[in-house]
Formats: C-alpha cells, structure tokens, sequence
C-alpha cells in the first residue's frame, strides 16, 4: 500500500493520492500535502488532462511549472463549503410558483368574468326575443282570428246581397233556346210565346233580350207583373214544351225545345253551371236543379236535398261523398 511522501500516512480510497508528473511521488490529494487550493484540487479532479508536480520538481524545473494557479487567492473562502438550505429553496420555489399560480388564476378569473357578462347578456337577448316572439305569436294569432271572423262575415253578406239580388228577379222568367232573328221584335215574340202557353199577355211588363261575350245572343229576359205568375209560365212550358217551328214560322226544320225557367243573377247561374258539372257529370248525382232563387241538389231518389249557396258547398258535398 503506497504512503504519502509528506505525511507518511497511508493513501486509501478515503484519502486519495496525487503522482508527480516528473518524479512520480505520491502524495494525499489535499490541500495540506500537495500545497494546493481547493478550487485547484477540484479542477484536477475534473479534468484528467491536467498534471501536477511537487515542490522539489518545481524549485529544479522553474521553467516547467505544472501548477495551477487561480487569478486571486481566496483560499479562506474556498475552504469553507457551500451549505444550501434544502427547505428555505423549497419555500422559496413554493412562493415563486404560487405567484405564477395566482397570476394565471386572475386572468383565467377576469377571462371567465367577461364571458360570463357577455353570456348574460346573451341570455338577456334571447329572453327579450322570446317575449318578442310570443307577444308576436299572439297578436298573429289574434289577427288570423280577426281575419277570419272578417271573411265569415264578408261571406255572409255577400250572400246576403246575392239573395238580394236573386230577389229582384222574383218577377222575371228566362226564355231560353229560341234563336235571334234579323230585325225582330222581342215583345212580339214573347206574346207568340205566352199564348202557346196559354198564358195572358198582359201579364207581361217588359222582354228584352240577354247578350253574352261578342255580343253573341244567349236567353229572353221577361218581366212579368206579379211574383207569382213566373211559376205559371215554368209549369206550363213543362207540360206544353213548345218548340221553335211554333213559334217562329221561318224556322221550318227546327224543333229544338223552347224553355222557361226562373231568371238567375251571374252569381247562381255561375254556381249552377259549376254544380251540374261537378255533381251531375263528376259524382254522379241525380239531379241538379234551380228554384225559388237556390240551387239544390239530390244525389238519388229519396236523398236529403241539399241547398248549394256557394262553391264551398259544392266542394263540401264531394268531401263529404269521397
């Protein structure tokens, strides 16, 4: 086991030794034995590269100086360890962390703050547009309400001014099918009617004759001077059913029926045409017919007769059938 040349005491692993790099002499590897700073040892132990020569070798060699040496002698303070304080750092570090912590925490704070204000109001908005949106709602619903007591209303008098009107007509008949001729005398043709029914021809007020669209020449309009003589006059063409060859003399080859039926405003005679076609030639219906001022309808022989005052009874009748 090799001993310090200095000391003379063994060099163990406890006590290591440094080797002289010109006379190989071992000596303890402490400031002491080698003469050494602390910073100096250190920096041997550090680095493997570096060598040391003693202090024999130094005073024969002065040129060859292997020694380390630092820019200023502070061997007091380099002899006096570092002590760190493990708790008071972690104390420290704590604080320094709950700082960042808390510094984090006030913005994330503020950050959530102003969310939650704008959230508010978000939610103030959508509640003021759900009042908005139910007072809305309801005066929809209010108007929609109004609107429809209004057309009920406005249908019920029309109707009421249609039944008006149809009753001005109550002394009219309408002679239909009997064709125009150049330069005729409308009164005159009339009274030819009236007598091959039989009827007087007193009783007649006023004829004129009906145009259609171009002028085209459609029914005989007579007036009549009581109410109850038009129904008279329909009786009588029913049983009687003249033709036009008897009435006018120049119309040899024509024996196409002449009728009479009650006069009709544009309203019902729109309603009736509408009623045959959708009943009669659509749904099968029996009959179809005008009188006292209504349209009524039957669909076979002991069906309830219904009265048809308007279009949407017509369409009522074929729900109500489908």
């Amino acid at each position: 086991m090799s001993k310090c040349d200095n000391c003379k005491k063994s060099i163990t692993k406890a006590s290591p030794g440094l080797e002289c790099s010109k006379c190989e002499r071992i000596v303890h590897l402490n400031p002491k034995c080698t003469g050494l700073t602390n910073k100096q040892i250190a920096a041997l132990k550090a680095a493997s590269s570096l060598e040391w020569t003693c202090n024999e070798c130094q005073q024969e060699s002065p040129r060859r100086n292997s020694s380390i040496i630092t820019p200023y002698d502070d061997d007091e303070d380099d002899e006096t360890p570092v002590q760190i304080n493990a708790k008071k750092l972690l104390t420290n570090i704590s604080k320094e962390v709950e700082k960042a912590i808390k510094r984090e925490m006030t913005q994330v704070s503020d950050s959530l703050q102003f969310h939650s204000a704008k959230l508010d109001e978000a939610v103030e908005c959508i509640e003021s547009f759900k009042k908005t949106i139910k007072a809305l709602e309801r005066r929809n619903m209010e108007l929609i309400n109004k609107n429809n007591n209004l057309e009920t209303r406005v249908g019920a008098l029309e109707q009421r001014l249609q039944e008006m009107e149809q009753e001005k007509l109550g002394r009219f008949v309408e002679i239909a099918n009997v064709p125009k001729q150049k330069d005729e005398n409308v009164k005159l043709l009339v009274n030819k009617i009236a007598l091959h029914l039989k009827q007087s021809t007193e009783d007649i007020k006023s004829a004129r004759r009906l145009y259609g669209r171009n002028d085209q020449s459609t029914n005989i309009l007579v007036e009549l001077n009581d109410e109850k003589i038009p129904g008279n006059w329909i009786n009588a063409a029913k049983n009687i059913k003249p033709t036009v060859v008897q009435v006018l003399s120049n119309e040899l080859n024509n024996n196409n029926t002449i009728y009479v039926r009650e006069a009709m405003t544009k309203h019902h005679k729109h309603l009736f045409w509408n009623a045959k076609q959708e009943l009669k030639v659509n749904h099968n219906y029996k009959y179809v017919w005008f009188k006292q001022g209504l349209v009524k309808a039957r669909k076979d022989d002991g069906d309830k007769i219904c009265t048809l005052r308007s279009m949407n009874d017509i369409h009522q009748l074929i729900n109500n059938q489908d």
